[in-house]
């Protein structure tokens, strides 16, 4: 069984993977399509099922997929998904999933990241002939009357294949599922950062309070501990 020193020393632990996250959070409340981590336990079942060390991390974290709040830019190739899914873009070691909806024309007419990742459609890289094409509720991206392209938007089954990589891009295991009719597309927005930053404050001061907490019981038993040692040199 624990003593009471190991189990302050997991409280302190536990407390700064948490501190880890809600500074992650707070640092990208003000970015474009971001969604923030949630830190979950995992299941005691798990330990027992899979044989697991008992020494091993008991935290993880999920994405938090609720939509954030849709500003209005006026700009042609900003772009917001009303609903569930994701963009998927090109990476360059394989697919790469964002909400964030502020595209540009590279120099060979693809719609790309600022980074210059490009947009994928259904049937591949989107590319235009003009700054100014008409997008429809559905993904359908209009020059004129002719239809060039559709946005490829997926969805995925659990939140928890999607694995963040900073700055709202998100890699994912598994296959995540395409939508066609089943989300709204909003052009000329962007979706906001889905991080509370009242709720976020308030967790981060619980935080602070408990590892204090922790480290004045982690003092005292070192001091206990301290004390039966030199009595023990008699």
């Amino acid at each position: 069984m624990p003593d009471g020193l190991e189990i302050a020393a997991r409280i302190m632990s536990d407390d700064l993977y948490r501190l880890n996250v809600i500074s992650q959070n707070l640092a990208n409340a003000g970015t474009t399509g971001y969604k923030k981590e949630m830190v979950v336990a995992r299941p005691f079942l798990d330990y027992l099922q899979k044989n697991l060390p008992v020494n091993m991390p008991a935290l993880s974290t999920v994405v938090d997929p609720r939509q954030g709040a849709l500003t209005q830019t006026g700009q042609a190739l900003d772009l917001a998904i009303e609903g569930r899914g994701f963009f998927e873009l090109q990476g360059s070691e394989g697919p790469l999933y964002t909400r964030q909806g502020s595209f540009r024309l590279d120099g060979r007419g693809r719609l790309v990241t600022p980074s210059g990742a490009p947009l994928m459609g259904v049937g591949g890289e989107i590319v235009l002939n003009g700054t100014q094409p008409n997008i429809d509720r559905q993904g359908r991206v209009l020059e004129g009357e002719r239809v060039v392209a559709q946005l490829k938007v997926v969805d995925f089954g659990n939140a928890r294949q999607l694995t963040p990589l900073g700055g709202g891009l998100y890699g994912a295991t598994g296959r995540p599922e395409l939508l066609t009719e089943a989300f709204l597309e909003r052009q000329g927005y962007l979706e906001a950062s889905n991080v509370a930053t009242l709720p976020e404050m308030v967790g981060l001061i619980a935080l602070a309070r408990r590892f204090e907490a922790a480290s004045r019981v982690a003092q005292g038993y070192d001091g206990m501990l301290g004390a039966a040692l030199r009595v023990a040199e008699f």
